[in-house]
């Protein structure tokens, strides 16, 4: 199986969970934005890291990281601009263990997989984008309107191009590193579906409160 036929089976893999999640609901949709910040927050310094990693004669794989971290500046704040369009605060909503576990174990897979290794948390992300953000963000401006949804409408856009630009650095890979590349694109997809489930459960603490309220 290739990279690009994983990538679909992913992605059809996930389509239920990322679908069927209550975007018109304010909290729910404000407990994902959270859970994307606390992700977005390391993108520049994943892909700084994966950049630096690059070994010595591999510049044009070097060159697209440090590209890449240019282009991912600043996306977290756009997250906590919807949040405060939606009337909350990013403490309003508990980071997930699995929000956690999506970044926190890049930094191993870079320094000890190879920075090639990225590939695979990054197409995670912005295939799902690509192939299910147009969806999700016409409900979300149903729902929420346009002044709560500039980050959704930003990487349903945006990443199309960012996924045609890595698949040309994908194809250049090695065994050994496309290897790992999948093997962390099956884990990161696994790990999201798992954080939209959990989000799911920790919102009914915070309906409880805000009712309590």
């Amino acid at each position: 199986m290739s990279m690009e036929q994983k990538i679909k089976h992913e992605m059809a893999k996930t389509k239920d969970v990322l679908l069927n999640y209550p975007w018109a609901d304010p909290l729910a949709y404000g407990m994902w934005l959270a859970q994307t910040y606390y992700m977005v927050s390391h993108s520049t310094r994943l892909v700084a890291l994966a950049g630096a990693c690059v070994p010595l004669g591999q510049e044009s794989l070097h060159g697209r990281f440090v590209d890449h971290s240019k282009e991912e500046r600043g996306h977290q704040l756009v997250c906590i601009a919807d949040i405060k369009s939606l009337g909350f605060e990013l403490n309003d909503f508990p980071q997930t263990y699995q929000a956690q576990a999506m970044y926190q174990i890049q930094y191993y897979w870079i320094q000890h997989r190879g920075a090639a290794s990225f590939f695979g948390y990054t197409m995670a992300l912005e295939c799902l984008a690509e192939y299910y953000g147009p969806q999700v963000a016409a409900r979300l401006l149903a729902a929420h309107g346009p002044k709560s949804t500039k980050f959704i409408q930003l990487h349903s856009e945006d990443d199309q191009d960012h996924t045609q630009e890595a698949y040309k650095h994908i194809k250049k890979l090695t065994p050994t590193e496309l290897a790992a590349a999948e093997e962390n694109l099956e884990l990161s997809t696994e790990i999201y579906r798992s954080m939209l489930v959990e989000a799911q459960i920790k919102l009914k603490g915070i309906s409880l409160r805000s009712r309590a309220a």
